[in-house]
């Protein structure tokens, strides 16, 4: 038996910010809801990998930098420059603004919060290399 991630779930404060958040800042796209309705708003990661978010009391929550949500971008400078450009705030592990964090096998990465304190962490990383 195998599985594959179908979804993942963030319960977030404000669901009009966390999706300006998701489609403004980071560049990903929002897709119709398949249940219908409004309360919760689906994100398209790529290859058919989705998550949505909905509103809810996210105060008894603990994140951290170490708990985060990973993105890997197939043209990561060109993020890196449209996150300077707009002067999205971003950093590497360690919290050096600006900062990019580069692994021993060579794969580069950055971190950024959005508005409810998640960590998401975008990088460079390329499954076929």
């Amino acid at each position: 038996m195998s599985y594959r991630l179908d979804h993942i779930a963030l319960l977030v404060r404000d669901l009009e910010e966390s999706v300006a958040f998701l489609t403004g800042v980071i560049g990903l796209s929002e897709i119709p809801n398949p249940m219908g309705g409004t309360a919760i708003r689906w994100i398209e990661i790529g290859d058919g990998r989705r998550f949505h978010v909905q509103a809810g009391d996210i105060s008894h929550m603990y994140v951290e930098k170490q708990t985060h949500f990973a993105l890997s971008a197939t043209d990561f400078d060109a993020v890196l420059a449209r996150f300077r450009a707009r002067g999205v705030a971003f950093s590497d592990m360690k919290g050096t603004p600006g900062a990019l964090n580069t692994r021993p096998d060579g794969m580069r990465a950055i971190f950024l919060q959005d508005p409810n304190d998640y960590w998401f962490e975008i990088n460079d990383f390329d499954p076929a290399a």
